[in-house]
């Protein structure tokens, strides 16, 4: 399989972002990134204006952001037809949108509180509704803003790397515990708008320059080079067959976890029954702090480039690596289980 670098979750002028499409296809080729999810509030404008497809040598996806009842929020990517969807109840909207064929996301689970409001609401008891293909482990505007206050702003622009904390520690943990009993993807976002501040006039994290930070890496057979593209990234997303790598520290291109088990090979997002003792590999561009967990409880690490690890238990297991001490790369599980229902052997959409 070959990897695709980009970035999910993006507003632009046809919501509430302050950039236009053609401003973010070229900061995306600026930033060396394949594919870029826009999700615009509520609209699906930007496909029924034809820029889904490839713009700028980069794969334009044009997904959605769904504002459902209490103020739980949906990233959608395949959605065909969201009339009518805005303010209706979370089962609601994930029941029409699985009857699209959709994949719908948990946004930013754990919101940014500034001023000790919340932003926007994505509840960890959302996840539990029939529907999700999978959750935004780590929104990076809502980490690096959590906390923020008006009159520090200005400080804020310049020194925004400052804050970078990594996934959100309850979103963690609850989507271990999901992982656990179920597949359930995650992926990283940036859920930037690049707002330009009155007065000061400078953007908060400019297009470019969060095309840098963070963004999910795609395991996928090779793109055509055509608009069919878009479905192809969205099956790999759902799947799982993902990780999810903060490039700002170092670029994890080539970042790999894979388990051997029964003589096959599995890669991250894939699921089989438990055939006894697996071997679980971990390989890394750059010397960095690998950390191999089995539903979520630490079993072995290292600080190096590479890690083995010979299962001897069923269960989810995920890498985390840390880059100079800093979050850095979190992937999909693989699951051994030790036994697989039938309706878990594939995600749907």
């Amino acid at each position: 399989m070959l990897e695709y670098v980009g970035a999910i979750h993006i507003h632009s002028c046809y919501s509430d972002g302050s950039g236009t499409l053609r401003e973010i296809t070229a900061a995306a080729r600026k930033a060396d990134l394949d594919f870029v999810v826009l999700t615009d509030h509520d609209t699906l404008r930007p496909r029924e204006d034809g820029w889904q497809g490839w713009r700028d040598d980069v794969l334009l996806v044009t997904g959605i952001e769904v504002t459902c009842q209490h103020r739980s929020h949906v990233v959608v990517l395949g959605a065909k037809d969201v009339t009518g969807l805005r303010w209706k109840p979370l089962r609601r909207v994930l029941f029409d949108l699985q009857n699209q064929g959709a994949s719908a996301f948990v946004a930013h689970a754990h919101p940014a509180h500034i001023m000790g409001i919340s932003l926007k609401a994505g509840e960890l008891h959302d996840w539990d509704v029939p529907g999700f293909a999978g959750v935004e482990l780590w929104s990076f505007m809502h980490d690096i803003c959590d906390g923020l206050t008006p009159w520090r702003i200005p400080s804020f622009v310049r020194t925004w790397q400052r804050f970078i904390r990594g996934p959100h520690p309850e979103t963690m943990a609850h989507w271990d515990r999901v992982t656990a009993v179920r597949r359930f993807a995650a992926i990283g976002t940036l859920d930037n708008h690049a707002i330009v501040i009155p007065v000061i006039g400078a953007r908060v994290l400019t297009y470019e320059v969060g095309f840098r930070t963070l963004r999910t890496h795609v395991l996928s057979e090779e793109w055509s080079g055509r608009p069919t593209d878009a479905a192809v990234l969205r099956e790999a997303l759902s799947a799982g067959r993902a990780f999810i790598a903060l490039d700002l520290w170092a670029d994890a291109r080539g970042f790999r976890f894979e388990a051997e088990t029964g003589g096959e090979l599995l890669q991250m997002g894939e699921e089989r029954p438990w055939r006894g003792p697996a071997v679980l590999r971990v390989r890394s561009p750059v010397t960095a702090g690998l950390r191999l967990l089995c539903d979520g409880k630490p079993v072995a690490e290292a600080e190096a480039t590479t890690l083995e690890y010979r299962a001897d238990r069923p269960g989810a297991y995920r890498v985390e690596a840390r880059h100079a001490g800093r979050p850095w790369v979190y992937t999909n599980p693989i699951y051994l289980r030790r036994e697989v229902a039938p309706h878990e052997t594939q995600v749907k959409g």
